[in-house]
């Protein structure tokens, strides 16, 4: 269920994507300079800035070029080319926006609604992941949002999740011999491979290079060999001092892999050395790499017991999507949709 309301909290209303941006900010991700409006901002005169009508209920351009905004910054992507990423996921993110309205116009009608305490717990959940409410005043304005508007479009995001809470998730049940069965049909699912941590040290070989060249390479690999067998040697340090691979600052370090993840002469020496032991030099397209195994984890298949009750929320939380899905599509046939908003190489009515 989790994942389910994740998505929805996303798609249907711009401040779903201010949340996301929220969490991204903690990421070095700078928030972007274009103001937004409220999803409930209906005004009007603003009647020319439809992107939809849904039932007669506007989502305006302003709402779409928020989130669509939210989208880029939430992604790490260029917030200044905004308007050409309107154009590119403008259709897609109006669609959700549609979504997200049809959900709520359903959630009002069977009378759910948020209580001001909800919207309390909700707003204080957003505003303490600042440092002060300076910095949250200021990300607001950025965003071209008031503490009015957010609480509202709070609302609308509480009455969705109470009716999708109360009125889909119950129907969504998974007997037991459902999840046995998803178990034994999908083996693999529920197996961990065979795995090595091991560091290497890489001296490069270029295709162009001599065979001169890459016997001087092979003499000196065998050199850094003979310094990591001896007792007590650091071989993190040889491998900070000594490879030429991007490895090289955190001392070779290139954690647990199974098979399969690695060139096939790295993986066949890696998993033939035991833990503690470094190889000869192993030669690959990439040069001449010096290995050494730090640990091993053998492979291990999880218990039906182990993993059923994750598998049962899996497959509970599929189940609600697809009701989800059934339920929107709905919701689509029976309502009026007009669709505005036409990206620029169709012959957008909005510049």
């Amino acid at each position: 269920m989790k994942k389910v309301l994740l998505f929805l909290i996303i798609t249907v209303s711009a401040l779903a994507l201010f949340s996301a941006g929220c969490d991204r900010k903690d990421e070095g991700v700078e928030p972007g300079s274009e103001a937004v409006q409220s999803s409930m901002d209906t005004a009007p005169d603003q009647d020319l800035d439809a992107a939809a009508l849904v039932n007669g209920s506007k989502i305006t351009m302003s709402q779409l070029k928020a989130a669509v905004l939210s989208v880029v910054i939430q992604n790490g992507m260029d917030a200044s080319h905004t308007e050409a990423f309107i154009d590119q996921f403008g259709p897609r993110i109006l669609d959700q926006l549609i979504q997200g309205e049809l959900l709520y116009q359903e959630a009002v009608k069977n009378g759910f609604e948020a209580t001001p305490e909800e919207i309390d717990s909700s707003f204080s959940a957003i505003s303490g992941r600042y440092e002060s409410q300076e910095e949250f005043q200021s990300e607001m304005e950025t965003r071209g949002f008031t503490e009015t508007t957010l609480r509202e479009n709070m609302a609308t995001q509480i009455a969705i999740q109470k009716f999708i809470g109360e009125t889909i998730v119950p129907q969504a049940q998974v007997p037991e011999e459902t999840v046995k069965e998803a178990y034994d049909q999908n083996p693999s699912n529920f197996q961990r491979p065979a795995e090595v941590k091991a560091s290497h040290i890489l001296l490069k070989i270029g295709e162009s290079d001599t065979q001169e060249n890459k016997d001087e390479v092979l003499s000196k690999a065998l050199e850094i060999v003979s310094l990591a067998r001896k007792d007590n040697a650091d071989f993190a340090r040889l491998a900070r001092e000594r490879s030429e691979g991007p490895s090289a600052p955190s001392g070779g370090d290139l954690g647990f892999f199974a098979k399969g993840r690695m060139v096939k002469p790295f993986e066949d020496a890696a998993f033939s050395l035991d833990v503690g032991k470094v190889s000869d030099p192993v030669l690959t397209q990439f040069g001449y790499h010096i290995i050494k195994v730090i640990d091993r984890r053998e492979g291990l298949k999880f218990s039906f017991d182990e993993v059923k009750e994750k598998l049962a929320a899996d497959l509970k939380n599929r189940m609600v999507n697809e009701m989800m899905s059934r339920k929107i599509s709905d919701l689509k046939q029976a309502s009026q949709i007009e669709i505005i908003f036409k990206p620029a190489s169709t012959g957008s009515q909005h510049p």
